[in-house]
């Protein structure tokens, strides 16, 4: 669970940030947690990348649009977010954790990648 600090022990190069339930029902069950999950655990992956010098992708979604006034959304949208509705837990925890990946790639150098995966199926 990348809420709970990681170990430094070992050796790392790239770091893919693929956790947090995506599904409504997943997500809303333990909205705290899922809250934790996208911003904590960011932030423990994060320090990881830090002391390893490692690359690190951030897996996010149209969610951080929330519920977009314009269709289809260009990158520089920001979104319509409601910030405490039942989504919320999930929208504003990944528009966190990409505000988290910019911050430390400004702050130390750190090689981030953030993609906003949606609209795929297979």
């Amino acid at each position: 669970d990348i809420v709970d600090e990681l170990p430094a022990d070992f050796a790392v190069d790239e770091i893919y940030n693929l956790a947090c339930p995506a599904s409504p029902p997943h997500y809303q069950a333990n909205p705290i947690h899922t809250f934790k999950t996208s911003v904590l655990g960011s932030i423990n992956l994060l320090e990881l990348a830090r002391r390893h010098n490692a690359k690190i992708f951030q897996a996010s979604t149209s969610e951080v649009y929330g519920d977009p006034l314009v269709h289809p959304q260009p990158e520089g949208y920001f979104g319509n977010v409601n910030t405490h509705g039942p989504r919320s837990c999930y929208d504003e925890g990944k528009r966190s954790a990409e505000t988290l990946f910019f911050d430390y790639s400004r702050t130390y150098g750190i090689d981030i990648r953030v993609a906003r995966i949606f609209n795929t199926y297979g």
